[in-house]
């Protein structure tokens, strides 16, 4: 097993999502080693309880490998465990302080012991392969994500020992099987070839009502959002999403709610509700998230990371502000230094920490800018993560346009670069964050990570134009002259210049005898077109007197 929170290596290299690639072992026909905890939240309902406990105390896994932890929100009486259930099987209260759905299954992954957490409503009868289905997938391959098939009954088993009869007799589901189903759920499916050729959106296929995954990507992901009563299935899918899963439709794990099944019952947030809060937390689908003003946007959909380490000043503006004025606002920008560097040597009037110091003052009250001292290694939970040199400007609509490309072609990494930059890993690169989060679970030492990201979601290279993409480093302030030594100071005019008071500064020049940055460049850009048109007129003008340019 690996470290907690991280997932383990991976052998099998998955093409987006085509779970066809992984093999699992057959139902009934192999050894499972890993142990499985079944969460099921539950408010009330004691008759419903007592027959998912006694379908659950009828599975063919291991029941030394098997725990059920049923998390009781505040029922009132409260919930008790029937005789006919699991050998392993308790009830925890959920603590004060939240209530509902999403902040029971997160209270119960934690209190849990499982290798895989399998969620199940205390509402539903389990076949007896639905934890064995979906467990054989998490023994093949870590990034699994198993969605359970889910069926309405209007009437079922009366009794846990009729729920029994009707495992051991093997006629279960025929008893059960209605047809009635989540009807988006298999429509997302058959569009999709079973998720096999899924788009961005392929997380809406995620129930938790009947779902399981591995312990170390739940906790990857982030886990279950307490704070969420409707909707934290749809939210958690998408987390798990962009973490890398490779979401499984597996219809041997199958599960019925039994009894009437409205809209509360089943937990499905209006679109009202997706749109006011679920929009905030998800960027896609982008119809919800374009109703949601820009500063309540929470979750950005692009993640973009500039090093500006040891970059000068007016570079980074350059940079920077090209990203802030662009036509795609739903993105953040993390700058990378030695803040802390910059910060310790705070009192000195220059240094090398001087251009920090300024860049991080000026954007210090920019709110969709944040300051690190090292890269992300992905965008999570942004979709996707935007690595700009900060050499580079991009024109007001570039961004919109890498995003449209990466949406169309669907692709893992999608690189802009100058048709003139001698090196293609010089321009810019929009990763998808799902497609480099799994990239770095089988990258080997001696692979280069842009290439696993396209072995495993394909790559989309543009050239771009001088508009699309600017070169900052050809665009540099011109620097000031150099110090004139004091002995070579001309002495001033006794009688003063015209117009000036005597000993007072002439217009346009500093205390000290410097002229202006501003009026140096601008000198010297006249002297230069000057030149250029006596060249364009006469040629070069070589042997003219100096004098004449001035």
């Amino acid at each position: 097993m690996s470290h907690r929170g991280r997932v383990e290596r991976v052998l099998t290299r998955v093409f987006r999502n085509d779970w066809s690639a992984l093999t699992p072992p057959e139902i009934g026909r192999w050894t499972p080693e890993l142990s499985v905890s079944v969460v099921m939240p539950a408010r009330g309902g004691q008759r419903r309880l007592d027959l998912a406990l006694a379908s659950l105390a009828a599975q063919t896994y291991p029941e030394d490998l098997l725990e059920v932890v049923v998390v009781d929100d505040h029922s009132s009486p409260g919930l008790r465990l029937p005789p006919l259930r699991p050998a392993r099987c308790r009830v925890l209260n959920a603590p004060d302080g939240g209530w509902g759905a999403g902040y029971s299954r997160a209270y119960g992954a934690h209190a849990s012991t499982g290798d895989i957490l399998v969620w199940m409503d205390a509402d539903m009868v389990a076949g007896p392969e639905f934890v064995e289905a979906q467990a054989r997938w998490h023994h093949t391959h870590a990034e699994a994500v198993t969605l359970g098939r889910v069926r309405f009954a209007d009437a079922g088993p009366r009794t846990p020992e009729e729920v029994l009869a009707r495992v051991r007799a093997g006629t279960l589901h025929r008893s059960l099987d209605t047809g009635r189903r989540h009807e988006w759920v298999e429509c997302l499916l058959t569009q999709s070839d079973r998720l096999r050729d899924a788009d961005h959106l392929g997380f809406h296929a995620y129930v938790g009502a009947a779902a399981g995954v591995r312990r170390n990507l739940y906790e990857a992901a982030g886990g279950v959002d307490p704070d969420l009563d409707l909707g934290q299935d749809t939210e958690f899918g998408y987390r798990l999403w962009q973490a890398g899963a490779v979401m499984v439709p597996e219809h041997a794990a199958t599960a019925w709610h039994v009894g009437r099944a409205g809209t509360a019952r089943t937990r499905l947030p209006s679109e009202r509700f997706r749109t006011e809060v679920l929009a905030e937390l998800m960027p896609h689908p982008h119809a919800y998230r374009e109703r949601v003003p820009a500063h309540r946007r929470r979750i950005p959909l692009v993640h973009a990371v500039v090093d500006v380490s040891g970059a000068p000043y007016d570079l980074v503006r350059g940079c920077v502000d090209r990203l802030l004025d662009s036509a795609e606002t739903d993105l953040a920008i993390t700058l990378v230094a030695d803040w802390e560097g910059a910060r310790e040597g705070g009192g000195a009037p220059g240094g090398p920490h001087l251009d920090l110091r300024l860049v991080q003052a000026n954007y210090l009250r920019e709110p969709r800018i944040s300051f690190a001292t090292a890269e992300p290694r992905t965008g999570f939970p942004s979709p996707f993560l935007l690595q700009v040199p900060v050499a580079w400007g991009l024109g007001q609509v570039a961004l919109s346009r890498l995003l449209a490309s990466a949406e169309r072609a669907r692709a893992g990494l999608t690189e802009l670069f100058s048709a003139t930059s001698p090196s293609r890993d010089a321009g810019v690169r929009l990763w998808r964050t799902r497609a480099l989060a799994r990239a770095m679970r089988v990258c080997g030492e001696e692979e280069d990570l842009g290439d696993v990201v396209a072995e495993l979601h394909g790559r989309y290279r543009i050239h771009a134009g001088q508009e699309t993409l600017t070169d900052l480093s050809l665009y540099r302030s011109v620097p000031p002259p150099p110090r004139a030594a004091p002995d070579t100071v001309a002495a001033p005019c006794p009688h003063g210049d015209a117009g000036t008071r005597e000993g007072a500064p002439a217009p346009g020049a500093r205390r000290g005898g410097r002229r202006p940055v501003g009026a140096l460049v601008r000198s010297a850009w006249r002297g230069t077109l000057r030149r250029l048109r006596r060249e364009r007129a006469h040629g070069p003008a070589a042997g003219r007197d100096p004098a004449q340019d001035g």
